[in-house]
């Protein structure tokens, strides 16, 4: 038969796990809270990515018109900038043809470029050093330099020098990532 101390401690322990299940599930509901809340910044997070990315986009397009000589300010704009050259030009179309060059992002990384009113990929094309400038979130140019000096030492452009070296086959980054 079990004694009065015994009771009084099956009977605290209840009262203890009752609280316990009370706090628990005070949390759940919290926690449920903070997930909607989470659900709600991550939607306006990437509608702003979204919108950010089709300004930049449009402002990119919009200067590679002007520069090309379509739009206003275009004698302004060829007096300020040198024109392309033929192997620029090249290069130019190899750029823009990369998966590794994303020109909104660029923009939205550097808004100096935008600012100056120069096309992102010529930018990136005559500027990629000093301070270093990456194309895209998927290409390191810093890490392309550390890998492969005379590239810095030549003063190339180190995605143009990757797009046409036999390691950019099938690369969709680089540093590669891990598979």
């Amino acid at each position: 038969m079990p004694d009065r101390t015994d009771s009084d401690e099956i009977a605290r322990l209840t009262e203890e796990l009752a609280t316990a299940r009370a706090e628990l599930a005070a949390l759940r509901e919290e926690k449920e809270t903070w997930s909607d809340k989470e659900i709600k910044i991550r939607v306006d997070r990437d509608r702003a990515i979204k919108a950010a990315d089709e300004f930049a986009s449009a402002l990119a397009a919009r200067l590679r018109i002007e520069n090309a000589g379509l739009g206003k300010g275009t004698e302004i704009l060829r007096k300020r900038f040198r024109p392309v050259s033929r192997t620029e030009a090249v290069h130019l179309e190899l750029i823009r043809g990369s998966d590794l060059f994303n020109a909104a992002w660029y923009l939205r990384a550097y808004p100096d470029v935008a600012h100056l009113g120069m096309d992102p990929a010529l930018h990136f094309l005559r500027h990629p050093f000093d301070p270093f400038r990456s194309p895209s979130e998927h290409f390191n140019i810093a890490q392309y330099c550390v890998d492969h000096p005379d590239v810095y030492k030549d003063r190339a452009n180190p995605l143009v020098h990757f797009l046409l070296s036999p390691e950019s086959r099938g690369a969709d980054a680089y540093p590669p990532r891990r598979r």
